[in-house]
Protein backbone atom coordinates (compact mmCIF):
# COMPACT_ATOMS: atom_id res chain seq x y z
CA UNK A 1 0.00 0.00 0.00
CA UNK A 2 1.27 3.61 -0.54
CA UNK A 3 0.12 6.65 1.74
CA UNK A 4 -2.35 8.35 0.24
CA UNK A 5 -2.89 11.48 1.96
CA UNK A 6 -1.17 13.98 4.73
CA UNK A 7 -2.60 15.28 7.42
CA UNK A 8 -1.44 18.05 10.11
CA UNK A 9 -1.24 16.47 13.76
CA UNK A 10 -0.20 17.36 17.45
CA UNK A 11 -0.15 13.87 18.99
CA UNK A 12 3.07 11.65 19.64
CA UNK A 13 4.61 10.71 16.20
CA UNK A 14 7.07 7.59 15.97
CA UNK A 15 9.24 7.11 12.74
CA UNK A 16 10.87 9.53 10.00
CA UNK A 17 7.64 10.76 8.26
CA UNK A 18 10.65 11.54 4.97
CA UNK A 19 11.28 8.13 4.07
CA UNK A 20 7.31 8.75 2.73
CA UNK A 21 9.30 10.82 -0.03
CA UNK A 22 11.92 8.34 -0.85
CA UNK A 23 9.33 5.96 -1.71
CA UNK A 24 8.03 8.11 -4.01
CA UNK A 25 10.73 9.13 -5.73
CA UNK A 26 12.24 5.38 -5.57
CA UNK A 27 8.64 5.17 -8.03
CA UNK A 28 9.33 8.41 -9.99
CA UNK A 29 12.82 7.00 -11.23
CA UNK A 30 11.90 3.86 -12.29
CA UNK A 31 14.00 1.79 -9.15
CA UNK A 32 10.40 -0.01 -9.42
CA UNK A 33 10.98 -1.09 -12.87
CA UNK A 34 14.92 -1.56 -12.18
CA UNK A 35 14.29 -4.69 -10.26
CA UNK A 36 12.86 -6.97 -12.61
CA UNK A 37 15.05 -9.87 -13.53
CA UNK A 38 17.69 -9.48 -11.28
CA UNK A 39 16.82 -12.32 -8.98
CA UNK A 40 16.18 -15.34 -11.04
CA UNK A 41 14.41 -16.84 -8.09
CA UNK A 42 10.41 -17.37 -9.05
CA UNK A 43 8.66 -15.65 -6.35
CA UNK A 44 10.79 -14.85 -3.63
CA UNK A 45 9.47 -14.91 -0.26
CA UNK A 46 11.14 -10.58 -0.29
CA UNK A 47 11.26 -9.56 -3.77
CA UNK A 48 13.85 -7.00 -5.29
CA UNK A 49 11.93 -4.14 -4.46
CA UNK A 50 11.86 -4.43 -1.06
CA UNK A 51 15.33 -5.29 -0.69
CA UNK A 52 16.62 -1.64 -2.42
CA UNK A 53 13.78 0.16 -0.93
CA UNK A 54 14.66 -0.84 2.35
CA UNK A 55 18.34 0.25 1.47
CA UNK A 56 17.71 3.39 0.34
CA UNK A 57 15.47 3.76 3.34
CA UNK A 58 18.62 2.94 5.72
CA UNK A 59 21.00 5.40 3.58
CA UNK A 60 18.50 8.19 3.67
CA UNK A 61 19.04 7.98 7.81
CA UNK A 62 22.52 8.11 7.52
CA UNK A 63 22.84 4.29 8.48
CA UNK A 64 25.38 2.61 5.66
CA UNK A 65 25.76 -0.78 7.54
CA UNK A 66 23.23 -3.70 6.83
CA UNK A 67 22.73 -4.67 10.35
CA UNK A 68 21.12 -1.71 10.92
CA UNK A 69 17.98 -3.53 9.36
CA UNK A 70 17.96 -5.14 12.14
CA UNK A 71 15.98 -2.42 14.35
CA UNK A 72 13.19 -2.11 11.67
CA UNK A 73 12.15 -5.54 11.62
CA UNK A 74 9.17 -4.96 13.46
CA UNK A 75 8.95 -1.42 12.67
CA UNK A 76 5.74 -0.84 10.69
CA UNK A 77 5.99 2.65 9.74
CA UNK A 78 9.24 1.43 8.46
CA UNK A 79 7.67 -0.73 6.23
CA UNK A 80 4.59 1.37 5.11
CA UNK A 81 6.45 4.80 4.81
CA UNK A 82 8.57 3.08 2.01
CA UNK A 83 5.96 0.96 0.43
CA UNK A 84 7.62 -2.51 1.08
CA UNK A 85 5.79 -5.97 2.12
CA UNK A 86 8.55 -7.53 3.78
CA UNK A 87 11.65 -5.77 5.70
CA UNK A 88 14.85 -8.20 4.96
CA UNK A 89 16.70 -9.58 7.52
CA UNK A 90 20.35 -8.60 8.04
CA UNK A 91 21.71 -11.83 6.32
CA UNK A 92 18.86 -11.77 3.41
CA UNK A 93 20.05 -8.23 2.76
CA UNK A 94 23.78 -8.45 2.39
CA UNK A 95 22.91 -11.95 0.38
CA UNK A 96 21.05 -10.32 -2.36
CA UNK A 97 23.05 -7.62 -2.81
CA UNK A 98 25.76 -9.53 -3.43
CA UNK A 99 23.64 -11.48 -5.79
CA UNK A 100 22.65 -7.99 -7.87
CA UNK A 101 26.04 -6.49 -7.75
CA UNK A 102 27.16 -9.59 -10.15
CA UNK A 103 24.22 -8.29 -12.45
CA UNK A 104 23.87 -5.01 -14.64
CA UNK A 105 22.41 -3.49 -11.51
CA UNK A 106 24.89 -0.38 -11.60
CA UNK A 107 24.02 0.95 -14.72
CA UNK A 108 20.57 0.72 -14.19
CA UNK A 109 20.90 2.91 -11.13
CA UNK A 110 22.69 5.82 -13.25
CA UNK A 111 19.74 5.73 -15.24
CA UNK A 112 17.29 5.92 -12.36
CA UNK A 113 19.40 9.44 -11.33
CA UNK A 114 18.91 10.31 -14.70
CA UNK A 115 14.63 9.99 -14.88
CA UNK A 116 14.55 10.95 -11.50
CA UNK A 117 16.60 14.50 -12.43
CA UNK A 118 14.11 14.71 -15.43
CA UNK A 119 10.77 13.91 -14.18
CA UNK A 120 11.09 16.41 -10.89
CA UNK A 121 12.78 19.03 -13.16
CA UNK A 122 16.08 19.71 -11.33
CA UNK A 123 17.44 22.78 -12.56
CA UNK A 124 21.51 23.04 -12.42
CA UNK A 125 23.39 26.01 -11.56
CA UNK A 126 24.59 28.09 -15.06
CA UNK A 127 27.96 29.65 -14.65
CA UNK A 128 28.59 32.44 -16.64
CA UNK A 129 32.06 33.53 -17.94
CA UNK A 130 32.74 36.88 -19.81
CA UNK A 131 29.88 37.01 -22.36
CA UNK A 132 29.11 32.89 -22.35
CA UNK A 133 26.95 30.90 -19.92
CA UNK A 134 27.31 27.03 -19.40
CA UNK A 135 26.60 24.32 -16.56
CA UNK A 136 29.47 23.18 -15.48
CA UNK A 137 31.00 19.63 -14.64
CA UNK A 138 33.10 19.21 -12.11
CA UNK A 139 35.13 15.81 -12.08
CA UNK A 140 37.48 14.57 -8.86
CA UNK A 141 38.63 11.97 -6.94
CA UNK A 142 38.26 11.83 -2.89
CA UNK A 143 39.42 9.66 -0.37
CA UNK A 144 37.18 7.02 1.21
CA UNK A 145 39.22 6.41 4.86
CA UNK A 146 38.51 2.31 5.51
CA UNK A 147 41.64 2.10 7.84
CA UNK A 148 41.87 -1.10 9.98
CA UNK A 149 39.85 -3.06 7.36
CA UNK A 150 41.07 -6.22 5.01
CA UNK A 151 38.20 -5.19 2.20
CA UNK A 152 39.22 -6.10 -1.28
CA UNK A 153 40.38 -3.13 -3.01
CA UNK A 154 41.23 -1.13 -0.38
CA UNK A 155 45.03 0.27 -0.63
CA UNK A 156 47.04 3.09 0.32
CA UNK A 157 45.92 6.38 -1.14
CA UNK A 158 47.86 9.34 -2.78
CA UNK A 159 47.79 11.02 1.01
CA UNK A 160 48.64 8.24 2.58
CA UNK A 161 45.68 6.93 3.96
CA UNK A 162 44.31 3.22 3.64
CA UNK A 163 41.20 2.87 1.82
CA UNK A 164 39.42 3.93 -1.87
CA UNK A 165 39.48 6.46 -4.48
CA UNK A 166 36.28 6.52 -5.72
CA UNK A 167 35.66 9.50 -8.52
CA UNK A 168 32.59 11.87 -8.64
CA UNK A 169 31.04 13.89 -11.68
CA UNK A 170 28.94 16.56 -10.31
CA UNK A 171 26.55 18.94 -12.33
CA UNK A 172 26.42 22.43 -11.38
CA UNK A 173 24.73 22.83 -8.10
CA UNK A 174 25.89 19.29 -7.16
CA UNK A 175 23.76 17.30 -9.00
CA UNK A 176 25.94 13.83 -9.19
CA UNK A 177 25.67 12.15 -12.70
CA UNK A 178 28.12 9.67 -12.20
CA UNK A 179 30.37 7.79 -9.75
CA UNK A 180 32.42 4.79 -9.50
CA UNK A 181 34.75 2.92 -6.87
CA UNK A 182 38.03 2.72 -6.94
CA UNK A 183 40.83 1.02 -5.57
CA UNK A 184 42.50 3.01 -3.55
CA UNK A 185 46.11 2.78 -5.55
CA UNK A 186 44.38 4.29 -8.52
CA UNK A 187 45.47 7.77 -9.95
CA UNK A 188 42.60 9.92 -10.43
CA UNK A 189 43.74 9.54 -14.32
CA UNK A 190 43.87 5.84 -13.91
CA UNK A 191 42.53 3.10 -16.27
CA UNK A 192 39.32 3.59 -17.00
CA UNK A 193 39.28 7.60 -16.27
CA UNK A 194 38.68 8.73 -20.35
CA UNK A 195 35.26 5.89 -20.42
CA UNK A 196 34.29 7.56 -16.69
CA UNK A 197 34.71 10.74 -17.95
CA UNK A 198 33.10 9.81 -21.39
CA UNK A 199 30.14 8.39 -19.48
CA UNK A 200 29.57 11.22 -17.24
CA UNK A 201 29.24 13.69 -20.53
CA UNK A 202 26.72 11.58 -21.96
CA UNK A 203 24.41 11.43 -19.10
CA UNK A 204 25.05 15.05 -18.58
CA UNK A 205 23.41 15.81 -22.36
CA UNK A 206 20.86 13.76 -21.23
CA UNK A 207 19.88 16.24 -18.53
CA UNK A 208 20.86 19.76 -19.60
CA UNK A 209 20.54 21.12 -23.33
CA UNK A 210 23.32 24.37 -23.00
CA UNK A 211 26.91 23.32 -23.57
CA UNK A 212 29.02 21.83 -20.45
CA UNK A 213 31.92 23.47 -19.19
CA UNK A 214 34.51 19.97 -17.94
CA UNK A 215 36.76 21.58 -14.85
CA UNK A 216 39.15 19.14 -13.26
CA UNK A 217 42.53 19.65 -11.45
CA UNK A 218 46.06 18.92 -12.18
CA UNK A 219 45.19 15.16 -11.73
CA UNK A 220 43.36 14.95 -14.97
CA UNK A 221 45.98 16.41 -16.89
CA UNK A 222 46.46 14.60 -19.62
CA UNK A 223 46.64 14.82 -23.74
CA UNK A 224 44.28 12.11 -24.14
CA UNK A 225 41.57 14.13 -22.08
CA UNK A 226 41.89 17.05 -24.25
CA UNK A 227 41.60 14.95 -27.15
CA UNK A 228 38.29 13.58 -25.68
CA UNK A 229 36.78 17.03 -25.18
CA UNK A 230 37.83 18.44 -28.16
CA UNK A 231 36.18 15.08 -30.21
CA UNK A 232 33.10 16.05 -28.19
CA UNK A 233 33.26 19.87 -28.18
CA UNK A 234 33.40 20.47 -24.75
CA UNK A 235 34.77 23.33 -23.21
CA UNK A 236 37.45 22.66 -20.52
CA UNK A 237 39.30 24.14 -17.26
CA UNK A 238 41.70 21.96 -16.17
CA UNK A 239 44.71 22.78 -14.03
CA UNK A 240 48.34 22.33 -15.42
CA UNK A 241 50.56 19.95 -14.46
CA UNK A 242 53.73 21.85 -14.01
CA UNK A 243 56.00 18.47 -13.11
CA UNK A 244 59.49 19.49 -14.49
CA UNK A 245 58.84 23.02 -15.61
CA UNK A 246 60.90 25.75 -14.39
CA UNK A 247 59.31 28.31 -11.59
CA UNK A 248 62.28 30.29 -12.80
CA UNK A 249 61.23 31.01 -16.69
CA UNK A 250 57.49 31.08 -15.90
CA UNK A 251 58.28 34.05 -13.86
CA UNK A 252 59.95 35.50 -16.65
CA UNK A 253 57.11 34.27 -19.17
CA UNK A 254 55.16 35.81 -16.82
CA UNK A 255 56.62 39.46 -16.45
CA UNK A 256 57.08 39.30 -20.56
CA UNK A 257 53.72 38.07 -21.58
CA UNK A 258 51.21 39.17 -18.67
CA UNK A 259 50.13 41.89 -16.87
CA UNK A 260 51.08 42.82 -13.09
CA UNK A 261 47.96 42.48 -11.21
CA UNK A 262 49.03 43.15 -7.85
CA UNK A 263 52.65 45.01 -6.14
CA UNK A 264 53.07 45.27 -2.67
CA UNK A 265 56.90 45.37 -0.93
CA UNK A 266 56.43 41.78 -0.26
CA UNK A 267 55.34 40.07 -3.57
CA UNK A 268 53.93 40.81 -7.39
CA UNK A 269 51.18 38.91 -8.96
CA UNK A 270 51.01 38.34 -12.47
CA UNK A 271 48.36 36.83 -15.18
CA UNK A 272 47.76 36.34 -18.65
CA UNK A 273 47.60 34.11 -21.10
CA UNK A 274 49.52 32.01 -23.48
CA UNK A 275 48.81 29.49 -26.36
CA UNK A 276 50.96 25.67 -26.38
CA UNK A 277 51.33 23.64 -29.21
CA UNK A 278 50.52 19.89 -27.93
CA UNK A 279 51.58 17.08 -30.61
CA UNK A 280 49.00 15.50 -32.57
CA UNK A 281 46.42 18.67 -31.74
CA UNK A 282 45.65 20.52 -35.16
CA UNK A 283 45.99 24.17 -33.43
CA UNK A 284 47.46 25.29 -30.19
CA UNK A 285 45.65 25.41 -27.00
CA UNK A 286 45.23 28.02 -24.72
CA UNK A 287 46.82 28.46 -21.48
CA UNK A 288 45.74 30.87 -18.66
CA UNK A 289 48.41 31.64 -16.04
CA UNK A 290 48.91 33.23 -12.56
CA UNK A 291 52.12 33.40 -11.48
CA UNK A 292 52.94 35.23 -7.76
CA UNK A 293 56.28 36.28 -6.72
CA UNK A 294 57.28 36.30 -3.32
CA UNK A 295 59.81 38.18 -1.95
CA UNK A 296 59.36 38.65 1.97
CA UNK A 297 57.68 36.55 4.99
CA UNK A 298 56.65 38.11 7.87
CA UNK A 299 58.77 41.44 6.90
CA UNK A 300 62.31 39.24 6.31
CA UNK A 301 63.60 39.31 3.04
CA UNK A 302 64.38 35.99 0.92
CA UNK A 303 67.58 35.44 -0.29
CA UNK A 304 65.81 34.59 -3.71
CA UNK A 305 62.17 34.95 -3.95
CA UNK A 306 59.87 32.34 -4.12
CA UNK A 307 57.48 31.29 -6.55
CA UNK A 308 53.66 29.71 -7.19
CA UNK A 309 52.74 29.39 -10.12
CA UNK A 310 49.09 28.40 -10.99
CA UNK A 311 48.38 27.17 -14.62
CA UNK A 312 45.21 26.06 -16.80
CA UNK A 313 44.47 24.45 -19.66
CA UNK A 314 41.22 25.46 -21.12
CA UNK A 315 39.27 26.45 -24.56
CA UNK A 316 37.56 29.44 -23.37
CA UNK A 317 38.23 32.85 -25.18
CA UNK A 318 37.11 34.78 -22.16
CA UNK A 319 39.21 37.43 -19.20
CA UNK A 320 42.04 35.83 -17.85
CA UNK A 321 40.99 36.69 -14.24
CA UNK A 322 37.19 34.87 -14.87
CA UNK A 323 38.80 31.62 -16.26
CA UNK A 324 40.70 31.60 -12.89
CA UNK A 325 38.02 32.47 -10.95
CA UNK A 326 35.46 29.88 -12.47
CA UNK A 327 38.04 26.96 -11.99
CA UNK A 328 38.79 27.98 -8.13
CA UNK A 329 35.01 27.84 -7.81
CA UNK A 330 35.38 23.67 -8.18
CA UNK A 331 36.37 24.24 -4.72
CA UNK A 332 32.44 24.21 -3.85
CA UNK A 333 32.52 20.41 -5.69
CA UNK A 334 34.78 19.26 -2.76
CA UNK A 335 31.46 19.91 -0.23
CA UNK A 336 29.77 17.75 -2.08
CA UNK A 337 32.30 14.75 -1.32
CA UNK A 338 32.30 16.17 2.23
CA UNK A 339 28.40 15.50 2.36
CA UNK A 340 28.60 12.71 0.67
CA UNK A 341 31.19 10.84 2.78
CA UNK A 342 30.35 12.69 6.19
CA UNK A 343 26.38 13.46 6.07
CA UNK A 344 25.21 10.67 4.40
CA UNK A 345 27.71 8.19 6.61
CA UNK A 346 29.18 6.89 3.41
CA UNK A 347 32.81 6.46 3.52
CA UNK A 348 32.53 2.92 5.89
CA UNK A 349 31.66 1.03 3.04
CA UNK A 350 29.66 -1.87 4.75
CA UNK A 351 31.08 -5.11 2.74
CA UNK A 352 34.47 -7.13 2.33
CA UNK A 353 33.71 -7.34 -1.45
CA UNK A 354 34.83 -4.84 -4.06
CA UNK A 355 31.53 -5.52 -6.13
CA UNK A 356 29.17 -4.93 -3.28
CA UNK A 357 31.05 -1.76 -2.20
CA UNK A 358 30.98 -0.72 -5.65
CA UNK A 359 26.78 -1.23 -6.38
CA UNK A 360 26.43 0.11 -2.27
CA UNK A 361 28.03 2.98 -3.78
CA UNK A 362 25.67 3.60 -6.34
CA UNK A 363 22.93 3.28 -4.30
CA UNK A 364 24.14 6.06 -1.90
CA UNK A 365 24.61 8.63 -5.33
CA UNK A 366 21.42 7.64 -6.13
CA UNK A 367 19.46 8.52 -2.29
CA UNK A 368 22.01 11.69 -2.31
CA UNK A 369 20.49 12.85 -5.59
CA UNK A 370 16.85 12.42 -4.12
CA UNK A 371 18.03 14.63 -1.28
CA UNK A 372 18.73 17.61 -4.16
CA UNK A 373 15.61 17.53 -4.96
CA UNK A 374 14.37 17.84 -1.32
CA UNK A 375 17.11 20.53 -0.98
CA UNK A 376 16.28 22.13 -4.46
CA UNK A 377 12.58 22.91 -3.26
CA UNK A 378 13.47 23.92 0.25
CA UNK A 379 15.27 26.54 -1.52
CA UNK A 380 12.77 27.83 -2.67
CA UNK A 381 10.09 27.73 0.02
CA UNK A 382 10.54 31.15 2.17
CA UNK A 383 8.47 30.35 4.46
CA UNK A 384 10.59 28.15 6.75
CA UNK A 385 12.28 30.14 8.80
CA UNK A 386 15.91 29.24 7.05
CA UNK A 387 18.77 31.62 6.15
CA UNK A 388 18.48 32.31 2.83
CA UNK A 389 20.81 30.52 0.25
CA UNK A 390 21.72 28.69 -3.05
CA UNK A 391 21.46 24.99 -1.76
CA UNK A 392 20.69 23.21 1.15
CA UNK A 393 23.43 20.95 2.93
CA UNK A 394 22.82 17.33 3.32
CA UNK A 395 22.32 17.36 7.04
CA UNK A 396 19.97 20.77 6.81
CA UNK A 397 17.35 18.39 4.42
CA UNK A 398 17.94 15.04 6.76
CA UNK A 399 17.19 17.17 10.46
CA UNK A 400 14.56 19.16 9.02
CA UNK A 401 12.70 16.55 6.58
CA UNK A 402 14.08 13.13 6.66
CA UNK A 403 13.81 13.37 10.94
CA UNK A 404 10.64 14.93 10.95
CA UNK A 405 8.34 12.73 12.92
CA UNK A 406 4.82 11.23 11.67
CA UNK A 407 2.46 8.33 12.51
CA UNK A 408 0.21 6.50 9.92
CA UNK A 409 -3.19 5.25 10.30
CA UNK A 410 -5.22 3.33 8.27
CA UNK A 411 -8.52 4.56 7.45
CA UNK A 412 -11.33 2.75 4.82
CA UNK A 413 -8.81 0.60 3.18
CA UNK A 414 -5.85 3.66 2.66
CA UNK A 415 -2.57 4.98 4.59
CA UNK A 416 -2.66 8.37 6.21
CA UNK A 417 0.75 10.15 7.36
CA UNK A 418 0.03 12.51 10.23
CA UNK A 419 2.88 14.97 10.41
CA UNK A 420 3.62 16.55 14.08
CA UNK A 421 5.93 19.63 13.21
CA UNK A 422 4.87 23.40 12.37
CA UNK A 423 2.15 24.39 9.88
CA UNK A 424 5.29 26.08 7.59
CA UNK A 425 6.85 22.57 7.19
CA UNK A 426 3.47 21.54 7.21
CA UNK A 427 2.47 23.40 4.33
CA UNK A 428 5.96 22.11 2.79
CA UNK A 429 6.09 18.41 3.45
CA UNK A 430 2.73 17.71 2.09
CA UNK A 431 3.05 19.82 -1.35
CA UNK A 432 6.40 18.23 -1.82
CA UNK A 433 4.83 14.95 -1.38
CA UNK A 434 1.73 15.86 -3.43
CA UNK A 435 3.56 17.25 -5.97
CA UNK A 436 5.73 14.01 -6.01
CA UNK A 437 2.18 11.65 -6.56
CA UNK A 438 1.35 13.64 -9.57
CA UNK A 439 4.54 12.72 -11.35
Amino acid sequence: MRIESVAHSNKATVGHAGLSLISEMARICGLDDTTRGITPMKQPQISDLDILRSLCGLIAQGKTDFDHIREFAKDSFFRDSLGVNRIPSAEILRQRIENMSCSKFESRIVNCCIQLARKTEVKPEYTTIGEGQWVRLDTDITVFDNADTKKEGAGFTYDGRYGFSPIFAHLGGGWMVNAELRPGSTHSFGPGTLNFVSRSLDNARQLVDDRLLFVADGGFDSKDLLDLLARQDTDFIIKHNLRNESKTQWLQDARALGREVKSTPDKNVYQGSLFREIEGFDRPVRMVFEVTEIKSRKGQLLLSPEVIVFSAWTSLDAPVEEVLQAYRDRGTSEQYHAEFKSELDMERLPSGKFAVNSAFLKMGMLVYNMFKVVGQDMVFAKALGLKKATRRRMKTVMRSVMYMCGRITRHARKLVLHLACPKPWYDFFSSLLMRLQAV
